[in-house]
């Protein structure tokens, strides 16, 4: 049976007292509604009695909007039959102020009450609600004792949860939005948690914390809901309102903060999302925040708002990472081969591996898409391990059709920097028995390179071994020179992005230039990505470019198409090293 919990407040004796307030009547109570009471007054602590429902009188005080006075209850019809009047204890008065929580949920009520009628003038009546807002506050202070981040000291991610519906119901339509602010990345906050410990980074963050809330005093409640990031939810009458007071708390907040006598410099992204103010799922409502700060992180700009494609393309990008193991293993997998030709005669010399996916729902996935996912999770071991297993199954396969050709195979950074890379690679090898001047390994500029790493010591021993090494989409983004000194490479790859304009621009003609001049000059092979058009290939040819390779010349093929091409070109591909 649905009650409601009548809690006896002894304390309120002291809290008119301090107030200046006296009651002509003997009884006061606290009287809270549904399993709201488990969560407040058994927190209190205080002896609770319980009555039905129905026999309530609160009941009617909880939804007045206001004090509700009942000078005789005998004489009202609403309650001459309630069983607290007509028995024991016989009630004959009653005043009661609503308990109306921040969040906007009225929990119960404050009454007084008296065996005998008597007056309540507006000078109680006003007593009585500043008495209610003192003991709503004392409630929720002791409510929010477990629900208060232990590092800010604002309320916490599980709060907002709480708190959002009754914060929701006070804004109107279409004025509501939601914004998350990250004052400092997570991996910046790593660092400085590795260099100054943990209490130092508490304390940047509680100050950034505090700088916050005193921003938006007044304006809106400011919640703890990750490591160094904070959400709130605001009412403003436009979405530019909403990117001004943005713009104001970055100015706000991008002030210098003390770490241990050292002044750091906060970060600023913010993620903003309009919200109905029926919204029923505060956690969804969480993770669109996420999904459009994560789009500031990404822009490098100081806030972006959510957007829905860009959500529905991380689902995509998850669906993708959960099911691509499975393809693998059901063989949605296949790799096409791009062949590779020679300046002199245009005769072809190798094929380059490039795997490819037909999703049995999606369809046809393309590699731009599907790597970068690959890239930011586990599966790119396991994928560049078929890749390997598939790409010599095919050279092995070549080889006894009677055609030795060399394959390219593109190397993650997360594979090459494996302890067991280079065994695992020398293990495949000599299981089928393939010369290792077989196969190209190719790798992609990244700090990942940097001296003394796994992947450096890899790439040596598999030079050592006969094993041709190339810098893959040379120039794409900042490319170290340093590369093609420091590493046992034997090709370098120019990115297509320098081959697409080189036969109208100076500039690209120049930089190509640059490029080939200074590998030929350190005795390595040069090969252009990418070749369209024959008047790229026009330019190339005149720089002495080695090797080309592009839609110009071949599209990726299958094996047997691969076959075909060597085998019309009756030649005998780049010598073989045994």
């Amino acid at each position: 049976m649905q009650v409601d919990g009548v809690a006896s407040l002894p304390a309120l004796d002291r809290i008119t007292a301090l107030a200046g307030y006296t009651f002509n009547a003997p009884v006061a109570f606290v009287s809270v509604l549904g399993d709201v009471k488990q969560r407040f007054i058994s927190r209190i602590g205080l002896p609770m009695a319980q009555t039905d429902i129905r026999s309530s009188i609160c009941a009617h005080a909880v939804t007045s909007g206001g004090v509700l006075v009942v000078p005789d209850l005998e004489q009202d019809p609403r309650f001459r039959d309630n069983p607290l009047v007509t028995h024991s204890p016989h009630l004959r008065f009653y005043a009661g102020a609503p308990l109306v929580a921040k969040n906007g949920v009225a929990i119960g009520a404050l009454c007084v009450m008296d065996t005998r009628p008597r007056t309540f003038d507006e000078r109680d009546q006003e007593q009585l609600a500043t008495l209610a807002e003192l003991v709503i506050a004392q409630l929720e202070l002791r409510n929010l004792s477990g629900n208060l981040d232990p590092v800010s000291g604002l309320p916490s991610r599980h709060q907002f949860h709480t708190d959002l519906p009754g914060v929701l119901s006070r804004c109107a339509e279409g004025t509501a939005y939601a914004v998350a602010v990250d004052v400092l990345d997570i991996p910046r906050a790593s660092q400085v948690g590795q260099v100054l410990g943990l209490r130092p980074l508490e304390a940047l963050i509680r100050r950034a914390g505090v700088r916050l809330r005193t921003a938006l005093e007044d304006v809106a409640t400011v919640y703890h809901v990750g490591v160094t990031r904070f959400a709130f939810v605001v009412e403003m009458p436009t979405a530019g309102h909403v990117e001004s007071l943005v713009l104001e708390l970055r100015t706000r907040m991008l002030r210098p903060l003390m770490a241990a006598a050292v002044p750091m410099s906060p970060r600023f992204h913010a993620g903003i999302c309009a919200v109905d103010t029926d919204e029923q799922d505060s956690h969804d409502l969480l993770r669109r925040l996420l999904v459009s700060m994560q789009g500031a992180f990404d822009a490098r700009q100081p806030f972006c708002w959510y957007s829905a494609q860009r959500d529905e393309k991380m689902h995509r990008a998850y669906r993708l990472a959960s099911d691509a193991e499975r393809g693998l293993q059901n063989g949605d997998f296949h790799l096409d081969y791009q062949p590779r030709f020679t300046l002199d005669g245009r005769r072809p010399v190798s094929a380059e591996a490039l795997i490819r996916w037909n999703h049995p729902t999606l369809g046809p996935i393309s590699p731009g898409e599907f790597n970068p996912v690959f890239e930011r999770t586990a599966l790119m071991d396991e994928v560049t391990n078929w890749v390997l297993d598939t790409a010599l199954d095919q050279v092995r396969a070549w080889r006894a059709q009677g055609q030795d050709i060399p394959v390219s195979i593109n190397l993650s950074s997360s594979y090459l920097s494996n302890a067991s890379a280079w065994q695992d690679i020398r293990s495949k090898l000599e299981h089928r028995a393939l010369p290792f001047s077989m196969i190209e390994l190719e790798i992609t500029e990244g700090e990942w390179l940097r001296p003394g790493s796994p992947a450096i010591g890899h790439i040596a021993a598999m030079a050592q071994a006969g094993i041709t090494v190339a810098i893959d989409d040379f120039g794409s983004g900042y490319s170290n020179f340093s590369y093609l000194s420091d590493l046992p490479i034997h090709t370098v790859k120019l990115d297509k992005s320098l081959v697409d304009g080189i036969a109208s621009s100076s500039r690209a003609r120049a930089k190509v230039s640059a490029i080939h001049h200074l590998a030929h000059e350190l005795g390595y092979l040069t090969v252009a990505e990418g070749v369209e058009q024959e008047a790229q290939m026009d330019v190339l040819a005149n720089m002495g470019i080695d090797e080309f390779q592009g839609y110009l010349l071949a599209r990726p093929m299958a094996p047997a198409a691969v076959m075909q091409v060597f085998e019309q070109a009756a030649i005998t591909p780049r010598p073989v090293r045994v």
